[in-house]
C-alpha cells in the first residue's frame, strides 16, 4: 500500500487514541467504566497496530530487531483489539445470555498468541522479509496470516450480531445509527480479513491469489480504518448529519407544503408572519424549522378559508372578499383539505398535505 495512505491511516487511529485515551484518563474509566475502559483500550492497540503496518517503520523495526518481527507486533495488537472491541460490544449491549461468548474470548485469545508466537520463532523469523504481495512466500508466512485472520474474521462477526440484535430494539435514532456503524465496521472488517485468508490460501493453489482480490483488501482494509473513526464520532455529530439526511428526504414534501400555503395565501392573508422560502442550502441546515412553520402556515390557512365559507356567513360577504373564480377555488381547496383528519401524528400530516397539495396541483393542471 502506498506509504501516504499507510501514514494518513496511523495518525487517524492515533488521533482516535488519543482522545478515547485522555477521556478514560479524565473519567477514571478503569474504575467507574468498563466499556469506555476497554474501548479506550481497543483505540490504543489499534493505533499500535497501524503503526506497525507503516511500511518505513516496520521495516526500520525490522532491521533494528529480527526478521518480520513488526508483523508479529501488528498481527498481536489487531488480535487484542478485536477483543477488547468485541468484549466491550457484549457488554454494553441488551443481548440474551445464549448469544454471549464472553468466557471464551480470552482463552481464544491467548491460543491465538500463543501460536502466533510458535509461528513466528520458529518460521516467520527464519524466513526472509516480507514484501506485501498477494501469495505468501512460504508455509509458515500462510500458516501465521490464517490464524490471525481466522481469529479477526470470528471475532468481527460476533460484534456485528452482537449489533444487529440490538439496533433491532433501540428507539433512539442517533444511537441506532451508531450501531449500525458499528456494525459496518465489524461487516467490512470481516470482509477484509476473508479476503485476507483467500489471498493466504493463495499459497495452495495461486489462482486465488487474482489481483482484483489483492485491490480489494487494500479497498476494504481503507473503508475499515475509516469506519473504525466514524464509530467514535460525537452524538451531536450524527445528529447533525441525520438532520441534513431527513431534510434531503423531506425536501420535496417541503416543496409541495409551500405550493399549498402559496395557494392559502392567495386566498386569505396569513395570519402572523409570512413564511419564508428558503433554497435548499438554507432549508437543509434548519429543515425541521422550516417544515414545522410550512405546516403551520397550512394549518392556518385552513382554519381561515373553513372559517369564511361557514354557512352563517353572508353570501354578500363572501362576494366581497372573493370573485366567483376564487369562491370556486377556495371551496375545492376546502374540500379536500377538510379530509384530513386533525388527530394525525405529525409525519402522517405532513404526508397527508402533502398529497392534498399534490391534488390541488392535478386540479389546476386540469383547469
Amino acid at each position: 500500500m502506498n506509504p501516504a495512505i499507510e501514514i494518513s491511516l496511523c495518525i487517524l487511529a492515533w488521533l482516535i487514541a488519543l482522545n478515547r485515551g485522555r477521556k478514560a484518563l479524565v473519567n477514571r474509566a478503569w474504575k467507574n467504566d468498563q466499556t469506555a475502559f476497554l474501548i479506550g483500550s481497543a483505540s490504543l492497540f489499534f493505533a499500535l497496530t497501524m503503526t506497525f503496518l507503516v511500511t518505513p517503520l516496520s521495516d526500520a523495526v525490522n532491521r533494528l530487531t529480527w526478521p518480520n518481527f513488526s508483523r508479529l507486533l501488528a498481527y498481536s495488537f489487531v488480535s487484542v483489539t478485536l477483543f477488547l472491541t468485541t468484549s466491550s460490544s457484549l457488554i454494553t449491549f441488551p443481548i440474551p445470555q445464549k448469544l454471549r461468548h464472553r468466557s471464551i474470548l480470552k482463552p481464544y485469545l491467548l491460543v491465538t498468541l500463543g501460536l502466533l508466537l510458535f509461528l513466528y520463532v520458529f518460521y516467520v523469523s527464519r524466513t526472509p522479509e516480507w514484501e506485501e504481495q498477494p501469495i505468501p512466500a512460504t508455509a509458515g508466512e500462510m500458516n501465521f496470516k490464517l490464524v490471525m485472520f481466522t481469529h479477526a474474521i470470528i471475532l468481527c462477526s460476533i460484534i456485528a450480531l452482537a449489533c444487529a440484535h440490538y439496533v433491532s430494539q433501540e428507539k433512539v435514532a442517533v444511537t441506532k445509527y451508531r450501531i449500525a456503524t458499528i456494525s459496518f465496521t465489524a461487516i467490512c472488517g470481516g470482509a477484509f480479513f476473508f479476503t485476507k485468508s483467500i489471498l493466504a490460501l493463495s499459497y495452495l493453489w495461486h489462482p486465488l491469489g487474482n489481483e482484483w482480490i489483492h485491490s480489494l483488501s487494500k479497498l476494504l482494509m481503507v473503508a475499515t480504518a475509516i469506519l473504525w473513526g466514524g464509530s467514535f464520532i460525537h452524538s451531536n455529530t450524527y445528529a447533525r448529519v441525520l438532520a441534513y439526511f431527513r431534510g434531503i428526504r423531506y425536501w420535496p414534501a417541503f416543496q409541495d407544503l409551500v405550493y399549498l400555503v402559496d395557494r392559502l395565501e392567495h386566498l386569505c392573508p396569513p395570519v402572523g408572519m409570512e413564511m419564508s422560502r428558503p433554497d435548499i442550502w438554507e432549508y437543509l441546515r434548519r429543515s425541521d424549522y422550516y417544515l414545522y412553520r410550512a405546516m403551520v402556515h397550512v394549518l392556518d390557512g385552513k382554519t381561515l378559508i373553513a372559517d369564511f365559507l361557514d354557512d352563517t356567513i353572508p353570501v354578500d360577504k363572501l362576494r366581497a372578499r372573493w370573485d366567483t373564480v376564487s369562491y370556486m377555488e377556495a371551496t375545492r381547496v376546502n374540500t379536500i383539505l377538510r379530509e384530513i383528519k386533525a388527530d394525525e401524528e405529525y409525519p402522517e400530516m405532513i404526508s397527508a398535505y402533502r398529497q392534498a397539495s399534490r391534488k390541488l396541483m392535478q386540479a389546476y393542471r386540469r383547469v
